[in-house]
């Protein structure tokens, strides 16, 4: 099974499934909490997201999380605002109702969050909307034409930072996966969905890739701990689409 991952894999995760059970979602969300805090995923974000937050002079600063899950990284981000001082709104999205559902609960007492059911190629926001956009392990749930559209979708909505992470397809970060997942006792879900995105994530070339087809001139591309990368763009921070 670790050969596959030389090409990408696009099959089907559970958590995709609009008949996932309010429970396994829950499950899945908790798993996916932990994944990001000990396995990269929020590092490959924040160490991208939370030096712009310091830097943005904006009143209040305001954020989109696009795919936020149980939006933990939306919290992340509130609570650092709350040690800058700096006010601060998130707007964190997911296509999934339950999602959505369990996030509010987890977000209780975060008023700064207004969490909304949208689908991320649908945005309801108007262009230059947000300061700075996320999209974090999001990217591998579309085929590669959907994921060109959807870095354009992102950069429409900004006026000043896009930072996108994800997986990065690796035998080792599959093993590594693997490893992981049983001894921390994750859900079923967590566990399929977790090997099946190793298999369905990009390379850094692939993205690089799809950053020049949507036409992201000014673009930085980092690698990061456990098999993780993310693409930071920078244009309309740097006066493209004044108008």
């Amino acid at each position: 099974m670790l050969l596959t991952c030389k090409q990408r894999v696009d099959s089907a995760e559970w958590v995709d499934d609009p008949q996932i059970t309010e429970e396994d979602t829950r499950d899945t969300l908790v798993d996916q909490a932990a994944i990001n805090r000990w396995i990269g995923g929020a590092h490959a974000t924040l160490a991208h997201a939370l030096p712009l937050l310091r830097a943005c002079a904006s009143d209040p600063i305001c954020v989109l999380d696009a795919a936020c899950g149980g939006a933990d990284l939306s919290r992340r981000l509130v609570n650092e605002a709350h040690r800058l001082k700096k006010p601060i709104e998130v707007t964190a999205l997911d296509v999934s109702g339950k999602v959505i559902d369990r996030a509010r609960r987890m977000c209780s007492g975060y008023p700064e969050i207004i969490l909304i059911k949208a689908n991320a190629f649908a945005l309801p926001f108007r262009r230059r909307s947000f300061d700075i956009v996320i999209a974090s392990t999001f990217i591998h749930h579309l085929p590669p034409e959907q994921v060109v559209s959807m870095l354009m979708v992102l950069r429409e909505v900004s006026r000043g930072y896009v930072v996108v992470a994800d997986l990065v397809r690796s035998p080792l970060a599959f093993l590594g996966f693997w490893c992981f997942a049983r001894l921390a006792r994750f859900s079923p879900v967590t566990i399929h969905d977790g090997q099946v995105s190793v298999r369905r994530a990009y390379t850094p070339a692939e993205l690089a890739v799809f950053a020049q087809q949507a036409g992201l001139d000014d673009w930085r591309l980092h690698r990061h701990p456990f098999y993780r990368m993310a693409l930071i763009y920078a244009g309309a921070s740097r006066g493209e689409d004044n108008a």
